[in-house]
């Protein structure tokens, strides 16, 4: 048992699937196969009581003596045809006629009196016989007569269809075999595809694809799901490839420059208070670039990880961003503010308060950032099909059109001088995004240079969950 075990362990799952296919069936076929043995069997007894019981009934009915009996010549023939005997003994046991075929039984057949008919099966002799007993009473006579019937022709007829189903076994566990190992080599065919794939991709790297397959069956499914995740992969792979690059090459030169100062304070600034006033002063302002890179980078990290959840959180957009306008009036006292809504309607949304507040300072930090002349935002609030739109628009120096499709990529800046001399790092507007797409929102932009920069939001309702 043991070695089977161990067999079936290091064998391919097709033999496995084959082994156990055949073991089902050839088990179902043995058990179906046993019930109809035995059913058949039954049956086949029961008719040939009957046919006892029968016999019975017209030697009873047939003659009111022995002679009677003896001249019934056609119920003689049809007895002699099954093999039977015809035994007539009196009231002690003792044989006054037997009648046999030449293939009757020489068994011993006891002597049993009846007070009615009846039919028994017994074993005599290696035989087994059904023995039919019935009372006889005439004028002249009183006794019994049996009817001995050896069961030949059922044991004949039983070894035949045990021997046609043991046939019938036998190919039956061998087709079903086939037949297992043929769909299981056609059912494992993708899982044999997608186990090559693996292997290449482990080789190659991740731009290896499964076919893509037209089946909607659970290999089919299989297939998608495996090709939909390894895009996922590769698409995070890339980003984390970028991302890294991207945090290197911005932390590049801050260190660089702290390293240069250093290097000069190390050979004649230690004795120079102006050159070490410089040399402090630069570095402490590269140290707080850098702590302010890194801490963007944990928000944009976080915001990467929001998700909607199934919880009660929502925000009412009026009352955050009237909050955020309030602390940035007082910051910014020479700009103007206007915010335009209907208070008719509900703007509460789904989403959380603190992110919500988050990427209104993102977005209105970056239009007070980079306005020229004209100090002044305009925010608007309005309904749309089971949303809300909210706009958020400056009038400062613009952005490109070929620029405008990558301000939401990280570390993206139209004018980096320009804009590392305003402390961006590029990163608001990607940590923007990723919250707000995080809720199921949407951000997009829309700016002409020269002419100011129009930040849009589509933000789903808060609906009331149904219990």
């Amino acid at each position: 048992m043991n070695d089977v075990r161990f067999w079936l362990q290091k064998s391919s799952l097709k033999v496995k699937w084959s082994v156990g296919a055949s073991v089902a069936i050839f088990l179902t076929f043995l058990i179906f196969g046993f019930l109809q043995y035995t059913l058949i069997s039954r049956w086949l007894l029961h008719e040939e009581a009957a046919s006892v019981s029968q016999v019975l009934d017209d030697l009873n009915d047939r003659g009111q003596n022995i002679d009677d009996i003896l001249s019934n010549r056609s119920l003689f023939q049809q007895v002699l045809e099954k093999d039977q005997s015809i035994r007539i003994l009196d009231a002690s046991g003792k044989e006054m006629l037997v009648v046999k075929s030449i293939h009757s039984t020489n068994a011993k057949v006891p002597f049993v009196p009846v007070n009615e008919k009846r039919v028994s099966l017994i074993q005599a002799d290696d035989d087994k016989i059904l023995v039919g007993r019935s009372p006889f009473h005439s004028p002249a006579f009183d006794g019994y007569i049996e009817v001995i019937y050896p069961l030949y022709r059922y044991e004949k007829l039983m070894r035949n269809v045990l021997f046609v189903m043991m046939i019938a076994g036998c190919v039956g566990l061998l087709l079903s075999a086939f037949l297992g190992f043929m769909m299981a080599k056609n059912f494992l065919k993708p899982l044999k595809k997608l186990s090559s794939t693996m292997q290449s991709i482990r080789k190659k790297g991740f731009h290896e694809r499964m076919e893509p397959s037209a089946s909607k069956d659970e290999m089919g499914e299989l297939t998608n799901i495996f090709n939909d995740m390894m895009d996922q992969i590769e698409q995070s792979f890339r980003q984390q490839k970028r991302f890294v690059e991207d945090a290197s090459h911005e932390l590049r030169t801050p260190v660089q420059v702290m390293e240069g100062h250093l290097n000069l304070l190390n050979r004649w600034g230690k004795n120079d208070p102006a050159i070490l006033e410089e040399s402090l002063q630069a570095s402490l302002q590269e140290l707080r670039r850098m702590k302010k890179l890194v801490e963007e980078l944990l928000d944009l990290s976080r915001a990467e990880e929001s998700k909607i959840m199934e919880n009660e959180e929502k925000a009412d957009l009026v009352a955050v961003i009237e909050r955020v306008v309030r602390n940035f009036k007082m910051i910014h006292e020479n700009f103007e503010f206007t915010f335009q809504y209907d208070p008719k309607h509900d703007y509460e949304i789904r989403m959380s308060e603190n992110h919500l507040e988050q990427v209104l300072i993102i977005v209105m930090d970056n239009a007070i950032k980079y306005s020229d002349s004209i100090a002044k935002v305009d925010i608007g609030l309005k309904i749309g099909h089971g949303t809300a739109i909210l706009t958020i628009k400056d009038y400062g120096i613009g952005i490109p059109k070929e620029d405008l499709p990558h301000i939401f990529h990280r570390f993206y800046r139209v004018d980096k001088a320009r804009s590392r001399a305003k402390g961006g790092n590029g990163l608001g507007l990607a940590i923007a995004k990723q919250l707000v797409e995080g809720y199921s929102g949407t951000i997009e932009a829309d700016s002409t240079v020269g002419r100011g920069t129009e930040i849009r939001f589509v933000f789903p309702l808060y609906t009331q969950p149904k219990t």
